[in-house]
């Protein structure tokens, strides 16, 4: 049994993993490991934005860099707009690469469905750590879209896991994000949660995984 982990910034784990790198960490890709490549939301006015996107342009021609991200959009932190100007500037790399892109979103879920309206994607987009509503899943999964889930699920008090017990199984993903939790014990309560075996959930989430990034696990 596979546990897939979408996405997490430990670079020291041995499951699959998709490891989310910043463009200035892109000397620690590892051939045998996959990756995620992005400018985060937060860190739109620290970088060389030209050079950054540069080397996400070049790293994400790679086999193992799978995936642009995690981009997005953040109204908790400032320079909005320009989190959305660069957001755009990386789905069209993404777009022009036909790369699935793992996206941060908070309080800004009413921007992303225009973007999403507007630009009309043709590549994956995984929303991980969701954190809307059903009504705005709903709306997501108009436009095909996957939500990964974390140690969110752990909160009882959190509608996360509501939300989530009742997205299709055909549309998640798992994570660890940055919390000091293992993949294995996220895939145990999303079972308990869906009320299904963690066999069955594992045997969705490898489809879903290879379906978005093209069969490439196991070789």
């Amino acid at each position: 049994m596979e546990f897939i982990n979408i996405h997490t910034h430990n670079h020291n784990t041995n499951a699959v993993s998709v490891i989310n790198l910043f463009p200035e960490d892109v000397d620690n890709v590892i051939p045998e490991k996959f990756y995620s490549v992005g400018i985060h939301p937060w860190n739109v006015s620290k970088i060389n934005v030209s050079a950054q996107l540069q080397i996400i342009s070049e790293i994400v021609t790679k086999e193992n860099v799978i995936a642009v991200g995690e981009i997005g959009l953040d109204k908790l932190h400032p320079e909005f707009d320009l989190q959305k100007e660069i957001f755009l500037k990386q789905l069209y790399i993404a777009e022009e690469l036909k790369k699935p892109v793992i996206v941060h979103c908070v309080k800004a879920f009413s921007e992303l469905l225009e973007i999403l309206k507007d630009e009309k994607q043709t590549v994956p987009i995984i929303i991980h750590r969701y954190s809307g509503n059903i009504t705005i899943a709903e709306q997501l999964l108009k436009y095909g879209c996957y939500f990964s889930f974390g140690y969110d699920l752990f909160n009882s008090k959190s509608k996360v896991m509501k939300v989530f017990k009742k997205i299709p199984k055909e549309n998640i993903f798992l994570e660890t994000d940055d919390a000091y939790i293992s993949i294995e014990n996220v895939y145990q309560k999303a079972a308990e949660i869906k009320e299904i075996s963690i066999k069955n959930i594992s045997e969705y989430i490898l489809s879903n995984f290879n379906l978005v990034f093209g069969n490439i696990y196991p070789k």
